[in-house]
């Protein structure tokens, strides 16, 4: 099963400056949210990407059982 995430380059108040960047990276929202709090999504930036799930790799990975494709 995979999930679809958007990411995004974001706008925010850089600190030490006052001035508005963007970042160089592209982030998720809750990346974002947690890297840069109150940021903006750049909505012309934006990538639609298909995550596989965190539990997909776990399914057929017991101790001691043959590797399955």
């Amino acid at each position: 099963m995979t999930n679809q995430v958007e990411f995004f380059k974001w706008w925010f108040v850089d600190e030490r400056t006052g001035k508005r960047r963007l970042t160089t990276y592209k982030l998720s929202r809750g990346d974002a949210e947690r890297a840069f709090p109150g940021t903006e999504p750049d909505l012309q930036t934006r990538e639609l990407r298909n995550l596989p799930g965190v539990l997909d790799g776990l399914r057929n990975s017991r101790p001691g059982s043959s590797w399955s494709d």
